[in-house]
């Protein structure tokens, strides 16, 4: 079995080799969006590792397609002379450890999807 450090050092390797055949994305982005799958994977404690895989492999892609806009919501919680210069690997970070939580929940929440509308009704909560 490999060692932990060696399997981050294989992933981020990987991560920046998509930035030689995708050059029109930024090195930030790739890397918020490798940190922010890291953290989601070594977050979820009681999951197969198959499962954590898939859900890298999500979160990453998540992040990269979601830091514009992941960004341009953070903005209003920053001071304005700050706001100009926040990366775009911030919103990536956050998209990617975020995303696939907040997809989880929702599915979870569709299971059952007539306790969702009795929340709407003013039921049980």
């Amino acid at each position: 079995m490999t060692e932990p450090t060696t399997t981050t050092f294989t992933a981020v390797i990987s991560a920046f080799s998509i930035s030689v055949i995708y050059p029109n994305i930024e090195n930030g982005i790739i890397l918020g969006a490798l940190c922010g799958s890291i953290l989601l994977v070594i977050s979820e404690e009681c999951i197969s590792v198959l499962r954590r895989i898939i859900l890298f492999f999500i979160s990453f892609a998540m992040g990269m397609l979601l830091a514009e806009m992941t960004l341009f919501l953070l903005m209003p919680l920053f001071p304005v002379n700050i706001q100009q210069k926040m990366p775009l690997g911030l919103g990536a970070l956050i998209a990617s450890a975020v995303s696939v939580k907040l997809l989880l929940w929702l599915i979870k929440k569709f299971d059952d999807p007539s306790d969702l509308f009795d929340k709407f009704k003013g039921g049980k909560s």
